[in-house]
């Protein structure tokens, strides 16, 4: 949600922050209450979200949002209590077992991806009565799912080289620093972030850009773009264009960056 790369309009978003046993796995526990007015606005990132819907006069339901390689709007049903988390690059894969490129900019009903633990999820959430209380089961659920549970290093070190690097990094040398075939990178990344290594790398490279945007709203020079290693500002407009499907001037920037998801403020 609007843990970066997210914007919420026309609803009050409340954060709580996970305990510490989950810092490693999971971002800021999110609730917001839905208006006619809510929009729901998403930029691509590595992140999933787990996603708890409930109304007057709708069952509640999970769902995993898949990580987005392209922007997504949505507007949800009017009276909605809609709270939830993200998962932070790497972890999808450990909670579902599923590769993560068969979920990548898509919404599925959690029961469906795990039928015994999300219909027992959702059995024990409809047994709440309060935000609080919902969050306080979802956290147990996770303490419990994630418990021990480790990311493969390789994919560790890549993630934490092209974080570092702001997505400026060769393939190949990415490949050597992870001390494995070029083939074999792909295919571990695809299957436990979602992403191709070049993809990953621009969309970090854009959360990147985000960042600047939100610590230097007004400066989107030549400069910057060559900074990030965007050919030209035409090269940064069109990466824009494609990743948040709008110019970089019309970009909100407050709290869009962040890729890990852990800002709760």
């Amino acid at each position: 949600m609007n843990v970066a790369s997210a914007m919420v309009e026309g609803a009050r978003l409340r954060l709580r922050r996970p305990v510490s046993s989950l810092h490693a796995y999971v971002g800021c526990f999110w609730s917001i209450e839905t208006s006619p007015a809510t929009r729901l606005r998403t930029l691509p990132d590595a992140c999933a979200t787990l996603s708890i819907e409930s109304g007057h006069s709708k069952a509640l339901e999970c769902f995993l949002v898949g990580p987005r390689q392209t922007p997504a709007e949505r507007v949800p049903a009017t009276g909605q209590t809609l709270f939830g988390v993200r998962l932070k690059p790497g972890v999808t894969f450990v909670f579902t077992s599923v590769p993560v490129h068969t979920l990548v900019d898509r919404r599925i009903r959690l029961a469906a991806l795990l039928p015994e633990d999300g219909s027992r999820l959702e059995k024990r959430l409809v047994g709440t009565r309060t935000v609080d209380e919902r969050i306080d089961v979802l956290e147990r659920f996770l303490i419990q799912r994630l418990s021990d549970v480790q990311i493969d290093s390789r994919v560790q070190m890549a993630l934490k080289r092209i974080e570092e690097c702001r997505g400026q990094i060769r393939i190949g040398q990415l490949a050597r620093d992870c001390q494995v075939s070029l083939r074999h990178l792909d295919r571990l990344l695809r299957n436990w972030v979602g992403f191709s290594p070049k993809r990953l790398a621009r969309i970090m490279r854009f959360q990147a850009l985000l960042q600047h945007m939100e610590t230097s709203p007004s400066d989107c020079s030549t400069r910057v773009a060559a900074e990030l290693g965007y050919f030209d500002q035409a090269h940064l407009a069109n990466e824009v264009a494609l990743f948040a499907g709008t110019s970089p001037g019309r970009i909100p920037p407050h709290r869009m960056a962040d890729f890990s998801k852990t800002r709760c403020e």
